[in-house]
C-alpha cells in the first residue's frame, strides 16, 4: 500500500488530474491507518507440537511415542528434537522418559572382533574410506556404533590406509546456500568407466545433500536418465528447480521440468559443469568410495590380458558380472552418504537436515516442500506467445524430437538368444558369493 500512495504521488498530474489523485491518496492514507492500529500476528512458519488443554493441570504439549521413535530412528539429539519440535530439552527429555526410550540404548552390542570382520568386509581393501563413511555405512545398515570405536577398528584393520588418510591434504570449498529441500537437484553424470561403457548418472538435493538417486548403466540416452529421476521423484518429492549441464541425455529431465513447473521462472537451469559444485563434489566421494576399486580392477584385468575393452564379449561379459554389483554398492554408497554426519552443519546427515528442513518450512509456500507433501497434482499451465523469431513447423512435418547426445556410447552388438540366456543365468549369479570377492 505504501508503494501504492509513492506511485499516485509521482503520477499525480503526470498522468492523473490533481483532484482524482488527491481523492485516491486520501483513501489509501485512511487505509494504511487502520493498518496501522491492528495487532501484528507473529505467524511461525516451523512446524510446532500442538498444546491440549482443557485437562486437569497446566495446559501440555502433544507429543506422541511415534514422533520421537521417528527422530531417534534418525539418530537426532535431544537439542535437535526440541528444535524441531518446537519445545525444551526438558520437555523432551520428559518425554522419552514417559515412553521409556533411551538414546544410549540406540548403540549396538559388538565386540571388537565383530565390529573388525564387519569393517573388513564393508572396506573391501579400499583405503579411501574413513571413520565417519564407514560409520555412516553401519548405520545404513542398522549397526550403530561410536566414532571412536570406528576408528580404532579401521587402525587395527588397516594401519597403512589411515596413515595415508592423516597426511592427504583437502580442498577448502565455498559456502552454499539453498532455500530448502527440494528446492534444487544437481544432475550429472560421471565418466570415470567410459572406457567400458559404464556410465554413472546421479542427482543430489542442494540443500541437504541428499543424494536421491545414483545409478550406473550401459548407455548415456535420456530415457535412462528420466527413468531414474522419476523413480527419486517418488521417493522424496518432485523438486522445485534442477540444474545440469547440456548434454543430452539431460534433455527429458528438462522437458518435464519446464512442462510441470514452467519454463520462464528457471525450472531447468543448464550451464557449466563448474556450476553444479554439489554434484561434482559428490563424485570426488564416488570415486574414493567405489568408483576407484572397479577402475582398479578392470585396469588389471586389461594388463593381464583377461579383456579386451574394444572386443564386444568381453564387454558384454563385463557388464553381466560387473554391472549388478556396481549399482549394488552404489546403493551401499547411498545409503551410507545419506546417514554420515556433516562437519559443516552441526554434525547432522543428509536425512537428518532434509527432515529437519521440512519440518521448520513446513507452513511456508515453497514450490519444494509442496512437492514433498504431494500438493502438485497439475502440470502449470502456461499461455504464452512465442517469439517472432521463433521457427514454426509447417502441418504435417515430422515433429519427433531430436536430443544428440553429447557422449555417445555405442550399443553392444553381441545377441544371445534365450535359451542360452536361461543357462547363463542358472550357472552364473552376479551377486552371488562375498561383496570383496
Amino acid at each position: 500500500m505504501q508503494t501504492m500512495a509513492r506511485s499516485l504521488v509521482w503520477s499525480r498530474v503526470r498522468l492523473l488530474d490533481p483532484e482524482t489523485a488527491n481523492v485516491i491518496l486520501d483513501h489509501v492514507s485512511e487505509f494504511l491507518d487502520i493498518l496501522e492500529t491492528l495487532p501484528q500476528l507473529q505467524v511461525s512458519q516451523a512446524y510446532s507440537v500442538p498444546l491440549v488443554r482443557g485437562l486437569p493441570g497446566r495446559p501440555q504439549y502433544s507429543i506422541t511415542q511415534e514422533q520421537l521413535r521417528f527422530l531417534v530412528e534418525y539418530n537426532f539429539s535431544t537439542k535437535q528434537m526440541a528444535e524441531i519440535l518446537g519445545v525444551s530439552k526438558r520437555t523432551v527429555k520428559r518425554r522419552l522418559r514417559k515412553f521409556n526410550i533411551s538414546l544410549r540404548d540406540r548403540h549396538t552390542n559388538l565386540s571388537d572382533s565383530d565390529l573388525d570382520n564387519i569393517v573388513r568386509e564393508l572396506v573391501g581393501g579400499n583405503d579411501e574410506l574413513g571413520a565417519e563413511a564407514v560409520r555412516a555405512r553401519l548405520a545404513g545398515q542398522g549397526i550403530i556404533i561410536q566414532r571412536h570405536r570406528v576408528r580404532q577398528s579401521l587402525i587395527r584393520t588397516n594401519p597403512i590406509g589411515a596413515a595415508q588418510r592423516v597426511t592427504t591434504r583437502r580442498l577448502h570449498r565455498r559456502i552454499y546456500k539453498g532455500a530448502g529441500p527440494n528446492s534444487l537437484w544437481h544432475l550429472d553424470g560421471n565418466h570415470k568407466l567410459i572406457r567400458w561403457r559404464i556410465v554413472i548418472h546421479g542427482g543430489i538435493d542442494g540443500y541437504s545433500r541428499l543424494v536421491v538417486f545414483l545409478k550406473a548403466s550401459d548407455n548415456n540416452r535420456s530415457n535412462t536418465v528420466f527413468d531414474s529421476f522419476v523413480e527419486a521423484i517418488g521417493k522424496h518429492g518432485l523438486p522445485s528447480k534442477v540444474r545440469c549441464d547440456f548434454g543430452g541425455e539431460n534433455n527429458g529431465v528438462c522437458l518435464f521440468m519446464n512442462v510441470f513447473r514452467g519454463s520462464n521462472r528457471g525450472s531447468a537451469l543448464r550451464g557449466r559443469s563448474t556450476h553444479n559444485q554439489r554434484i561434482e563434489r559428490l563424485w570426488g566421494d564416488v570415486w574414493r568410495g567405489i568408483t576407484n576399486t572397479y577402475y582398479t580392477l578392470f585396469m588389471l584385468l586389461e594388463s593381464e590380458g583377461k579383456i579386451d575393452s574394444t572386443n564386444e564379449m568381453h564387454l558384454w561379459a563385463l557388464h553381466y558380472v560387473y554391472m549388478p554389483r556396481i549399482n549394488r554398492d552404489l546403493l551401499l554408497f547411498v545409503n551410507q552418504w545419506n546417514h554420515h554426519k556433516l562437519r559443516t552443519a552441526r554434525y547432522m546427515s543428509p536425512h537428518q537436515i532434509f527432515i529437519r528442513g521440512c519440518l521448520l518450512q513446513l507452513h511456508r509456500n515453497q514450490t519444494g516442500i509442496q512437492g514433498i507433501l504431494g500438493v502438485d497434482e497439475e502440470p502449470v499451465e502456461e499461455i504464452d506467445t512465442p517469439p517472432a523469431a521463433e521457427v514454426v513447423v509447417p502441418p504435417g512435418a515430422h515433429t519427433v524430437f531430436h536430443w544428440p547426445e553429447a557422449v555417445e556410447i555405442p550399443a553392444n552388438q553381441l545377441n544371445l538368444h534365450d535359451r542360452h540366456m536361461e543357462q547363463l543365468v542358472q550357472l552364473v549369479n552376479p551377486l552371488g558369493g562375498r561383496r570383496d570377492d
